[in-house]
């Protein structure tokens, strides 16, 4: 029966995409004046990977790309050749060149192969370029000897092609050199190797761990003077293309192979030659213990994940809805059923955290693009920059990261663009030539903050409020800086031509709030003239779940999501003040915030009017901080959030709903909108 190979292609596919992205980050922190050995071998594997499963899988033009991609590397490794830029511009376009091959074949659109031949050809004239001494990789002769003694799997052993592959693989990685090998008799005999490398111990181990039986692969690191083997067996001589084959040559007159195991030795000398002791071999629980587990990963369908979110968000609400239950239900039985609704509530919680991180992922994976984008960008702008990566392992929800690159794209940009100076202008400020972009990610309770921050000329306050006036916004001299800053975001507003020569950053940042706002985020902008500026998008962890508070107006419930909230309070006659001569407002331990009724704004006519018998919630986003007005605070708790429907969202002053433990739907305020419309003088009405 023929294996249908149709079933792995999902595998090659994502397979394929993390060793293109591997390759791309090791190609940007390569310093072709001194690259790093490790670094070339890594993208040589992850190069070799990818032309083995393509040939595989029956993808023969990504395989003839990446076969020359790999030989300039191999040359570039075994330092025949020195590393320049060019290769490694070379090396970046076929990245780009072989994720279109890779769109190609899941069939989202046409392959360019006149592209992928030209870079072929490119490749290929890199590899056989004369060699350069300057550029050869680093520690150079700081080889690491080491003798491999391990037996291969029964399925391996019995494999002319698997063992050839193996060697292969093996000769690669450096100079090797075969002592002993099992006999055609013993085909699962013992192997014993030396290999010359500047390769890890770790790269070693990943060659063979998977074709060795657990426990029978022991290594042991050489010292640099110990004495060469005689003669290699020849059961896998390299070939004049750096490849293992599997036919044994005729061994040269006087010359003598290495003896398969088993049989007896041959010559006085070798009977009196002490043989080196094995290295001790560990137990081989340990053994088995150090080695990853074939089941310890699986791959499910962000379908399947969201489908368990979703499930995990009922089992929230229902636990909400018992919790409101227990409330109403007779003493003798309430600390029994509390009990019980303790334990839920444990377990609930345990579950859902459990399964809400499957669907969180590193923020490497938008910070990832970044370091190539800087690199190109500004090489094309005559700037020199220097990116810095912070806190990319934190993690946040899968969705969050698709849905927030492309507003994180557009800060870099602005900050190469418009923010960090050109040498000259640097020079004369008394700056570095080189500019510094930072990429920052840190948690902060329920929420992660990401920001980009640059050390340009930062923004002109007087060029902000000048060109606001003009555009007729309502501006005026007592505005915080961090109110101030918020004025880019308006549409058109603040172009580089039109607010600053080097720092302005309107273009589109209109639409980074939005998208910013979209996803309950919020955006944070400050700036030092002259130093820099540092713009932040504050985003919940998660999409699906959120701590919220509960509040009455009138006789119905709503739910301002607790990220927004910094504090509750109710306020005397005296701290309510008119600014102006028109403006009511409360002064809050020296501050003065604006009011927003909520209770008027939905035309709710029982709620609370009165500012001092209602409960004053405070609230910040974008800068910007105000005081709601509520009739009363029912609770804080997890929320579901249930995205509206199309007849609702209409409805600029709500974001979402959920599903309260009495059953009923709850609406969830849009905080940040609220406060954007009430700074740029919008109506409050619903």
């Amino acid at each position: 029966m023929s294996l249908d190979m149709r079933q792995f292609y999902q595998v090659f596919f994502e397979e394929t995409e993390e060793h293109l992205a591997n390759i791309e980050a090791l190609l940007l922190r390569l310093d072709e004046r001194q690259p790093s050995a490790g670094e070339v071998a890594e993208i040589f594997r992850a190069a070799h990977s990818i032309k083995g499963s393509s040939a595989t899988f029956g993808f023969e033009d990504m395989a003839a790309l990446t076969h020359e991609l790999e030989d300039m590397l191999d040359r570039v490794r075994k330092g025949k050749l020195g590393l320049t830029r060019a290769m490694i511009d070379a090396g970046l376009e076929a990245v780009d060149v072989l994720r279109s091959l890779l769109d190609a074949h899941r069939g989202a659109r046409q392959p360019d192969s006149g592209r992928a031949e030209r870079l072929r050809q490119r490749l290929a004239a890199l590899a056989t370029q004369a060699p350069d001494g300057a550029d050869r990789l680093q520690d150079h002769d700081d080889l690491r000897r080491y003798e491999l003694v391990f037996n291969l799997t029964r399925v391996v052993a019995g494999s002319a092609l698997l063992v050839g592959n193996m060697l292969d693989e093996l000769g690669r990685l450096g100079e090797l050199e075969i002592i002993e090998r099992p006999s055609a008799q013993q085909p699962e005999g013992r192997w014993r190797v030396r290999l010359s490398t500047r390769a890890e111990e770790s790269a070693l181990r990943a060659v063979l761990e998977l074709v060795t039986d657990p426990g029978a692969l022991h290594l042991t690191r050489m010292p640099p003077d110990a004495p060469d083997p005689a003669s290699s067996g020849g059961f896998a001589e390299e070939a004049e293309d750096g490849s293992y084959t599997l036919f044994q040559p005729f061994p040269p007159a006087g010359g003598r192979e290495g003896r398969p195991a088993g049989e007896p030795p041959v010559g006085d000398a070798e009977l009196s030659a002490p043989q080196p002791p094995l290295a001790e071999s560990p137990p081989e629980a340990m053994s088995v213990a150090s080695r990853p587990s074939a089941d310890a990963w699986i791959r499910v369908g962000v379908d399947k994940v969201d489908q368990m979110i979703d499930l995990v968000g009922e089992l929230v609400i229902t636990r909400s809805i018992l919790q409101e239950v227990a409330s109403q239900v007779d003493t003798e039985v309430l600390d029994r059923l509390m009990h019980g609704l303790g334990l839920l509530e444990r377990h609930t919680r345990a579950l859902q955290e459990s399964v809400m991180s499957i669907r969180m992922v590193s923020v490497s994976m938008v910070f990832g693009r970044f370091p190539r984008l800087v690199r190109e960008l500004s090489a094309r702008l005559g700037k020199r920059v220097r990116l810095q990566m912070e806190g990319e392992h934190n993690a946040l929800d899968r969705g969050l990261v698709e849905r927030i690159a492309d507003p994180i794209t557009h800060l870099v940009r602005n900050a190469l663009d418009h923010g960090i100076e050109a040498p000259a202008l640097r020079r004369a400020a008394g700056k570095p030539e080189e500019g510094r972009l930072v990429l920052r990610a840190a948690h902060q309770g329920s929420y992660i903050l990401i920001q980009v921050e640059d050390d340009g000329a930062g923004l002109s306050r007087e060029r902000i409020l000048a060109r606001a006036q003009a555009r007729g916004l309502p501006v005026g001299e007592g505005m915080s800086d961090a109110e101030v800053w918020q004025l880019i975001c308006e549409p058109g507003l603040s172009t580089a031509d039109e607010i600053s020569d080097l720092s302005g950053r309107g273009v589109g940042m209109d639409v980074v709030k939005r998208n910013v706002q979209a996803l309950g985020g919020q955006l944070e902008i400050r700036s030092t003239p002259g130093r820099g500026t540092c713009i932040g998008v504050r985003l919940p962890l998660t999409l699906a779940i959120v701590d919220g508070l509960i509040v009455g107006i009138g006789s119905e419930r709503y739910v301002l999501p607790f990220g927004f909230v910094t504090e509750t309070l109710q306020v005397s006659p005296d701290a309510v003040v008119v600014v102006g001569g028109q403006a009511r407002m409360i002064r809050v331990r020296g501050d003065y915030l604006p009011v927003i009724e909520l209770g008027r704004l939905l035309g709710v006519p029982e709620a609370a009017s009165d500012w001092c018998a209602g409960i004053m919630v405070v609230v910040e986003a974008h800068g910007m901080r105000a005081a709601v007005l509520v009739d009363s605070l029912i609770d804080q708790q997890q929320v579901v959030i249930k995205h509206l429907g199309d007849h609702f969202r209409r409805l600029p002053v709500f974001s979402a709903a959920t599903v309260l433990g009495n059953g009923k739907v709850a609406l969830i305020f849009d905080v940040a909108g609220l406060l954007e419309r009430l700074r740029s003088g919008q109506t409050l009405a619903a």
